[in-house]
């Protein structure tokens, strides 16, 4: 008789350690096949041999649980499928095994294709099976309303929503075989977006100035020094057991540097949008086919997410507002060429006046982060003065503050003093 290898794992979990055989053979090249030879061994069986229908590129495990298995001295062999369990007594005594020669279709569909004239016979005394499993979803009933394709809940890849509303999924049941740091990151996904579905029936609807602001976004420099993985220590083969770790862990200097080296890299990237940062400074609107939201809003993004917009939600109509009386506009934009080109920098301004005094301003920095960022500080500064070559010169050195470059784009500080500086001036104009 064969045994579920997923079974024998959860029974070693609850304390069942029994001996399975002295001669194990595992079907399945997963890094689950993996875990059930390597703990066979530990359990005390003699002889482990892993066989699956993928050749040897083809194993889905996680090449690290290979090369354990093979320092564990598990015999692998790759491009075999089992023809029919060999029995005598009652007793398991072996399997045969037929030649795999390819395993997925020219559609990359399942399809195993086998050389029936090339056959191969192991002995063994117990046959774990350890192939791969998917979720039972027939549960679900023919009327079920939640969307399923192939076999699998269908969810939103961003969000983990499934079609109907306020219902999540995650894990193997939306993705298939899966490793379980993608089963937690697909959880963190869901929760984030259950927390937002949870607090939406308010914010939306409701007009706000957005939060895409703020200081200026920063980034840790120290990943980009050229670093080498820290290497997680183990115990040697001969000192594993099954009541202790392999791996020894990190200590906590390693755990920093290891952040350290890829903490916020994703800030490297930015918009470069002429036509985000100008609707931005002219506080406009944009209508959806589902709510209206200000711009500043609008090219921000969720956690998660690079978008605040449904999957089936479209934009229909762009807002802009009225001059205000005594209000001077400005786009600044430099470029490498004078032509239709991605900014290096851009600054889109309004300032309005009252009397020889600046009674509102709202400064928008392009080109300079993900998003456009509002330069806050530099607006507040600007308010309630009279317009002057200090004035802007001061202003553009608050809208820099505490900008941390690129070592290579440095430059793009200066510039983007330089462009608000002049932004200012013209408003004097």
């Amino acid at each position: 008789m064969t045994k579920s290898g997923l079974e024998f794992l959860t029974n070693v979990k609850l304390g069942v350690k029994e001996v399975p055989g002295r001669r194990v053979l595992v079907i399945g090249g997963g890094s689950v096949a993996v875990d059930v030879g390597i703990t066979a061994l530990r359990l005390g069986a003699e002889e482990v041999t892993l066989a699956c229908l993928e050749c040897r590129e083809e194993m889905p495990a996680f090449e690290e649980d290979i090369e354990h298995a093979v320092a564990h001295g598990i015999e692998l062999m790759p491009s075999w499928g089992p023809i029919k369990v060999l029995e005598a007594e009652g007793k398991v005594t072996g399997i045969e095994l037929v030649r795999c020669t390819s395993v997925f279709d020219e559609n990359a569909c399942f399809a195993p294709t086998f050389d029936a004239g090339v056959t191969e016979t192991v002995q063994a005394d117990q046959i774990m099976m350890a192939v791969g499993q998917r979720a039972d979803l027939s549960l679900l009933g023919s009327e079920s309303p939640l969307q399923v394709d192939a076999g699998l809940i269908a969810v939103d890849p961003d969000t983990q929503q499934t079609n109907l509303p306020g219902l999540f999924a995650g894990g193997d049941g939306t993705s298939g075989p899966d490793s379980v740091v993608a089963a937690i990151g697909a959880g963190r996904r869901a929760a984030v977006s259950i927390d937002q579905y949870l607090r939406q029936a308010e914010a939306r609807g409701e007009e706000k100035d957005g939060d895409a602001g703020g200081p200026l976004l920063k980034f840790n420099t120290s990943y980009l020094r050229r670093t080498s993985r820290a290497e997680m220590p183990e115990l040697p083969v001969s000192e594993r057991s099954m009541d202790a770790e392999d791996a020894l862990g990190l200590s906590a200097s390693d755990v920093v540097e290891e952040a350290n080296r890829c903490f916020n890299c994703g800030c490297v990237a930015v918009s470069p949008s002429d036509l985000a940062p100008a609707l931005i400074a002219l506080d406009a609107k944009i209508k959806t086919t589902k709510r209206t939201v200000g711009a500043e809003e609008f090219f921000s993004v969720e956690p998660m997410s690079s978008a605040i917009l449904d999957p089936d939600e479209l934009v229909t109509e762009i807002q802009i507002p009225a001059p205000k009386p005594a209000s001077k506009q400005v786009f600044l934009k430099y470029r490498l060429r004078n032509a239709i080109d991605f900014p290096i920098v851009a600054v889109a301004s309004v300032i309005s006046m009252q009397g020889e005094k600046v009674s509102q301003a709202r400064i928008v920095l392009g080109a300079v982060a993900p998003i456009p960022l509002r330069a806050r500080e530099a607006e507040e500064f600007v308010k309630g003065r009279e317009l002057s070559e200090e004035v802007a010169e001061a202003t553009g050195d608050i809208a820099v503050r505490g900008a941390n470059p690129l070592p290579n784009n440095r430059y793009k500080v200066q510039v983007t003093r330089a462009l608000v500086k002049r932004a200012i001036l013209h408003a004097c104009q």
